[in-house]
C-alpha cells in the first residue's frame, strides 16, 4: 500500500494549483467499468483526487462550450414544453431586413 501521507501531499499540491471549480472529462476504464466522455464540474478538492487517480482529465474549452450549449438547449426545450402543457404557444415572427430598421410606435388617439 502506498504511503498515505505522500498521497495526500500530492493531492493537496494538485488542489492548490487548480481554480475553485474545474470542468473534468471522464476517461474510459474497462477495469473499473467507467464510461468515458462524461463532463462534470467539481470543486478543487474533489477534482484533485479524481485527477490524481487518473480517472478524469481537464476538459477543453470546446468540450465545455458544447456541453453548456447542450444544457441551454435542453433548458429551453423544457421551458417551451411547460408552456405548451399550460396551453401557451410561442410563435416566432419573421422580420424582413427593411422592417428590422423601423420602429413600431403607437400614438394615443
Amino acid at each position: 500500500m502506498r504511503d498515505l501521507r505522500q498521497y495526500w501531499q500530492e493531492v493537496r499540491t494538485l488542489e492548490r494549483s487548480l481554480p475553485e471549480f474545474v470542468w473534468l472529462m471522464s476517461l474510459q476504464d474497462a477495469k473499473r467499468g467507467m464510461v468515458g466522455g462524461r463532463l462534470a464540474e467539481a470543486g478543487a478538492a474533489q477534482a484533485a483526487q479524481l485527477l490524481h487517480a487518473k480517472s478524469y482529465r481537464m476538459a477543453t474549452e470546446d468540450e465545455i462550450a458544447a456541453h453548456l450549449e447542450k444544457e441551454d438547449q435542453a433548458r429551453r426545450a423544457s421551458f417551451h414544453a411547460g408552456l405548451r402543457r399550460r396551453g401557451i404557444a410561442v410563435v416566432p415572427m419573421p422580420i424582413s431586413n427593411a422592417e428590422a430598421g423601423k420602429r413600431v410606435t403607437t400614438r394615443p388617439r
